[in-house]
């Protein structure tokens, strides 16, 4: 059909751009989650010992200190130029705004007469949040979960951080996460660390809930977590974003939207689809001269994502049905959709799996990852499907709430009898049955 690398048209290249995206379910295999448990029993068995051991090793880095004084972390606040300052201070506030209208309340209902049910919502007692950097330095993604703990009312905010070559945290990721609420910073390898939160180490607390990005290690780390009891949300591993788009779109825009989330790391992933061939080859004219722009540094990771082995791709659909059924199964972190105000509607209405879903042509994705205070630390890999972003909610855990009165009691006795016979349970049947007696509803 074309000379294209990087444009497939489905159904008819349906095998080409599936052998694109062929690893993109695996997060991690089964290789990596040994590795991972193999350092949990380290840290279990060495604890801070052995997260300096893998750090050298992992990291190339010799600790002293795994935890930043207060010295240091004053000094991250007091370095930052007045304009970044203010555009943290400002992003906070947007994020704890957003978190606080998202936080459930607690509740309760009279559902019959005599029958009260609800909830009561409450924080978690203590959170360790991972903030990866070895991409380059994530702000925002401190913002994001240090404040959205911060508002669910966590006591105890624990942030952990890969080190810079001289053993410290990225000033400028202390200072924002201390801003948004930070208690405490322990600096070491992702996995260990993380391992340190689940276990308890003497300069690594034991937490009980464990949140934050990363690569397949970092994100077999979480999971290994979970069966420590801890609480997290899984999937969270390099970007990726989709656009849908027609011809109302301004190609330029829309290229420079697709190195967006690309620019991360040679493993993110970025899509278009599209109804319009024309629309699809202007586009991708546009993306190797916006590529040409850029730094060398972040130039190498663009020409790999767009590169043969990549999992940048532009995909040409026969309408937007087709293009949200792509999407569907695509799941993907970030979806800007950029239509006609009908398709719109209509992308909106059938688009089940997305972590974030932008709308319009003023809505780039960068503005949701700095700015308007919704969470960018989003589930990856087709976790879409069954995961959400994380915020404040993710931060809590809900007590189921029951009141009867006796009448109310004694009209459930029948159920509770009934049951607690078929299953041979006959001491639930006698907890119930001699509350009745003791009111002299039923004699013994």
């Amino acid at each position: 059909m074309h000379n294209s690398t990087i444009i497939f048209q489905i159904p008819e290249q349906q095998n080409l751009l599936a052998d694109r995206f062929k690893t993109h379910k695996t997060l991690f295999n089964r290789d990596v989650l040994n590795g991972v448990l193999t350092i949990f029993d380290e840290i279990a068995k060495l604890g801070d010992e052995g997260v300096r051991k893998m750090t050298r090793q992992y990291d190339g880095v010799a600790l002293q200190e795994m935890k930043l004084d207060d010295n240091y972390i004053a000094s991250c606040i007091a370095g930052l130029n007045p304009a970044l300052r203010s555009a943290i201070d400002q992003a906070i506030r947007n994020v704890q705004k957003v978190n606080a209208e998202m936080l459930p309340k607690s509740w309760e209902k009279e559902i019959r007469p005599g029958t009260l049910i609800g909830e009561k919502v409450t924080p978690l007692d203590s959170v360790g949040i991972w903030i990866p950097a070895r991409k380059g330095p994530l702000i925002s993604t401190a913002i994001m979960l240090v404040t959205a703990a911060q508002i669910a009312g966590v006591r105890k905010i624990v942030v952990g951080m890969p080190p810079l070559p001289d053993g410290f945290g990225d000033p400028g990721t202390v200072a924002a996460a201390k801003l948004a609420g930070a208690d405490q910073f322990v600096i070491g390898n992702g996995v260990s660390v993380i391992a340190g939160f689940a276990q308890g180490t003497a300069s690594i607390p034991e937490v009980d809930g464990i949140y934050g990005p990363g690569p397949g290690g970092i994100a077999a780390a979480m999971s290994i977590a979970m069966t420590y009891g801890k609480k997290s949300v899984l999937g969270i591993g390099p970007s990726e974003s989709a656009i849908i788009a027609d011809e109302t779109a301004d190609p330029l825009t829309i290229a420079y939207d697709l190195i967006n989330e690309a620019e991360h790391g040679p493993d993110s992933s970025t899509v278009l689809v599209t109804a319009s061939v024309d629309f699809a080859f202007k586009v991708e004219s546009l993306i190797w001269n916006c590529i040409g722009e850029v730094k060398e540094k972040r130039r190498q990771n663009l020409q790999q994502v767009f590169g043969a082995k990549g999992k940048g791709a532009i995909i040409i659909v026969s309408d937007l049905d087709a293009a949200c059924e792509f999407v569907n199964w695509l799941a993907p972190e970030h979806l800007m959709v950029v239509c006609d105000n009908d398709s719109e509607k209509l992308v909106l209405n059938r688009v089940r799996n997305a972590g974030e879903i932008l709308i319009g042509e003023y809505t780039p994705f960068s503005a949701a990852n700095y700015a308007i205070g919704i969470t960018a630390v989003l589930p990856t890999n087709h976790f879409a499907k069954a995961f959400s972003g994380i915020t404040a909610k993710d931060m809590i855990k809900y007590s189921t709430i029951g009141k009867l009165d006796k009448t109310s009691l004694e009209e459930l006795f029948p159920i509770i009898q009934q049951l607690g016979n078929y299953e041979q349970l006959p001491c639930h049947i006698k907890s119930a049955e001699i509350r009745l007696w003791a009111e002299g509803l039923h004699e013994r």
